[in-house]
């Protein structure tokens, strides 16, 4: 018997976001073992690390319906990265925050920023919460670009997981006048 195809999310003009799976590890270890795409984290991952982030993911789509997503590329399948809203702690509110982390010889095509878009539109209509983030260190710049591209706002705030300064990129649903 074969694994059931992954659950696909949701799809963009150029895009597939699916269901992480543990056959992933490899592709994703190939984003998050990369110290020049990690750059802005403590360290790359591990082989061993990956599958937990993998897992992560997996727990939270159980636990909230949602979680890191597989990116494809739909004219040929490629698997491009993640992207998704993770529940993150934000000034003593757990608040969905959309991550992405694409494979590095992908960069510069606009993947983070339309995946990103996706995950905004989804995490603030179908999912229905009041607002979504992204957390990005400063000196990120790529990834601030992206933020900037997909969130309405940014500020400056000490995040209480890092206790250091980050930026704040958010964005939140239009209520009905």
């Amino acid at each position: 018997m074969s694994p059931s195809p992954a659950r696909i999310v949701a799809r963009t003009d150029r895009l597939t976001l699916r269901e992480l799976s543990l056959d992933d590890v490899d592709s994703m270890f190939e984003v998050l073992g990369d110290a020049i795409a990690m750059e802005h984290y403590p360290a790359p991952k591990t082989r061993v690390e990956t599958w937990a982030w993998i897992e992560w993911a997996r727990d939270s789509y159980e636990r909230n319906g949602f979680g890191l997503w597989a990116v494809e590329r739909s004219a040929d399948g490629a698997f491009l990265g993640d992207c998704g809203p993770m529940l993150q702690p934000v000034e003593n509110e757990l608040v969905p925050e959309i991550g992405y982390h694409i494979i590095r010889r992908e960069w510069g095509h606009g993947y983070a920023t339309e995946a990103s878009t996706a995950c905004r539109d989804l995490v603030l209509g179908r999912l229905g919460f009041p607002r979504v983030v992204s957390i990005v260190a400063p000196e990120n710049l790529a990834s601030r670009r992206v933020a900037e591209k997909v969130h309405e706002t940014m500020r400056e705030f000490v995040w209480e997981k890092s206790g250091r300064a980050m930026c704040l990129f958010e964005s939140r649903r239009m209520m009905p006048a």
